[in-house]
């Protein structure tokens, strides 16, 4: 079961600043995400509604809803500064 793919309005701001090399990777490994978000391991508190990936520096943070199928892909963080 693959889930539906919705971006925040602060993950596309920073989106669009990327180079289309990682806006590649990003979309590449969000499908691969979609797929299975369950999988991923949850942030510690006080964060732990959310869950990351980590594409070359930059750390994607993402969160699911496992009733609607929906996965919010909520923020690019640039380097380790959540």
């Amino acid at each position: 079961m693959t889930y539906k793919i919705q971006a925040s309005k602060t993950f596309e701001k920073d989106f669009r600043k990327l180079d289309k090399y990682l806006q590649e990777k990003i979309k590449n490994k969000s499908r691969e995400v979609a797929e299975n978000p369950k999988r991923y391991k949850h942030m510690h508190p006080p964060m732990n509604d959310y869950c990351r990936i980590r594409i070359e520096k930059l750390r994607i943070l993402f969160s699911y809803d496992v009733q609607k199928e929906i996965l919010y892909l909520e923020k690019i963080i640039f380097g380790h500064k959540y």
